[in-house]
């Protein structure tokens, strides 16, 4: 199955909502995340984008279930370091492949102003995860399955999997298996012939 059969929107979407929930909470995330959620739910064409959809629409309702204080406390304990002691789960991409030369990847965050982030690292997750949500618009599907294959396949599942393990909290439990699973099925996707033989459970 090609890319070009999916419609983007609903994936780019996709991917810039798992980039907000890998942020810091706070009480506007809520109507972000759901407006993100309405784009996604208008352009719905098939069974991979309802499948990705309605497991957005999931996160969204355990992440209004829980308490703020509840949501910013775990977040604080998983993603933040402190003085002289790193966190408990690296949020930079480095830390989760084995490519050591990220000057590429670099580059491709650098020209769309990632560096104006204070204080963060360029290959901060959620830089990436945005990075790929814009690409989807403009780029070509080989430029996208190549930035897919060095920087996504690998290392997100892996991210994903010590969230799940590490997390108190189902929002985050939900996060990582919803993020984990759309990589999953990208990874299908370039196999499949068309959406039917994709496994969507």
């Amino acid at each position: 199955m090609k890319y070009s059969q999916f419609n983007r929107s609903v994936l780019a979407n996709a991917f810039n909502f798992y980039a907000r929930t890998l942020t810091y909470p706070y009480d506007e995330l809520t109507h972000e995340l759901q407006h993100i959620f309405r784009e996604m739910e208008k352009n719905i064409e098939n069974a991979f984008d309802n499948t990705i959809t309605a497991r957005i629409l999931d996160i969204i309702n355990h992440y209004q279930g829980e308490e703020m204080k509840a949501l910013q406390a775990e977040y604080t304990r998983l993603f933040t370091p402190r003085k002289e002691i790193p966190p408990v789960i690296s949020l930079q991409l480095q830390d989760w492949t084995p490519m050591h030369d990220l000057s590429e990847l670099e580059e491709l965050l650098f020209d769309i102003g990632v560096s104006q982030y204070s204080g963060e690292h360029p290959d901060f997750v959620t830089h990436v995860l945005e990075y790929f949500a814009s690409a989807l618009d403009y780029e070509e599907e080989p430029s996208i399955l190549n930035f897919y294959e060095k920087f996504l396949k690998e290392p997100i599942p892996k991210l994903c999997a010590t969230i799940y393990q590490k997390t108190t909290l189902t929002f985050y439990k939900e996060i990582a298996k919803g993020l984990h699973d759309l990589i999953h099925l990208m990874a299908e996707a370039q196999e499949a012939p068309d959406i039917d033989s994709i496994d969507l459970e």
